[in-house]
């Protein structure tokens, strides 16, 4: 906790010069843009909205930025090092945000990344942002308005420990069914680049060998489209059949072979 004694300039300019709170600031670029770029989407207006859509994945970038700059200091051009640096989290979605930077304007991919900066800015706020403001009294101090903000910030880390399992399980959901599905229909209605479902395909493919969340929604697709096209004696014999083929398409492309992380020496 800052000490209560410093005056709030000297706790806030402490507070900005590390890194941490330029990758609080693009989360909250991610969240803020995402939100005014919502209601372009709904009135159907999406290249009007063009601006904030690449602004809130500039945000991402730079959040995303930091982490890998902080996980890979001294990048070192060797193969096994690259490869375990490009199957790391972080890095994927550093990736894929400078994919979506650059891509047609659509909601879904902003969703997984939104979701993501609401919980890490708002931990940064707690654990980082209010106490610099609000700092607490020195210990044993009876303090009305400290005993007010350290209930505030509980309230908080409660919320935000309840919720976070099922935003990531959301996001899973999201990032298979409604990020794909825009992109399998973009494609279609040549709304965006055919290359687009090709280039996340490979990355859900990672996020499915590295995410419980990503197997389980997978798994449960699949059960669902087996019960209603497999399970249905109302689908012809040649749907199923081309539905049988698309599946072991997928299922063959899902368990390609992807190298695990290695461990790095700290």
């Amino acid at each position: 906790m800052p000490a209560s004694s410093s005056t709030l300039s000297t706790r806030l300019q402490a507070l900005v010069k590390g890194p941490q709170f330029v990758w609080w600031l693009g989360h909250v670029t991610m969240l803020v843009c995402s939100t005014i770029f919502l209601p372009y989407w709904l009135t159907f207006h999406t290249k009007a909205g063009a601006h904030w859509y690449s602004t809130a994945f500039l945000g991402a970038i730079v959040s995303y930025g930091v982490v890998v700059y902080k996980s890979f200091p001294e990048i070192k051009f060797e193969a096994q090092y690259l490869q375990s640096m490009l199957v790391e989290e972080n890095v994927q979605y550093f990736l894929m945000a400078i994919f979506w930077w650059r891509s047609t304007p659509m909601l879904a991919p902003m969703i997984p990344y939104a979701t993501f900066a609401f919980f890490n800015a708002l931990n940064y706020t707690r654990t980082n942002l209010i106490p610099a403001i609000f700092p607490m009294s020195p210990a044993g101090a009876a303090d009305a308005k400290s005993s007010q903000i350290s209930s505030l910030l509980r309230k908080i880390q409660t919320w935000t420990e309840s919720t976070h399992s099922r935003a990531l399980i959301f996001v899973a959901y999201v990032e298979v069914i409604g990020v794909m599905g825009s992109l399998i229909l973009g494609a279609i209605t040549f709304q965006s680049s055919f290359l687009s479902p090709i280039v996340y395909a490979n990355f859900l493919r990672f996020r499915y060998f590295f995410s419980n969340n990503t197997r389980t929604a997978f798994a449960v697709i699949r059960a669902r489209l087996d019960a209603q096209i497999v399970g249905n004696p109302k689908v012809p014999p040649k749907a199923i059949k081309a539905y049988e083929i698309m599946r072991g398409a997928v299922i063959r492309f899902g368990m390609a072979a992807v190298q695990q992380p290695a461990n790095r020496a700290q």
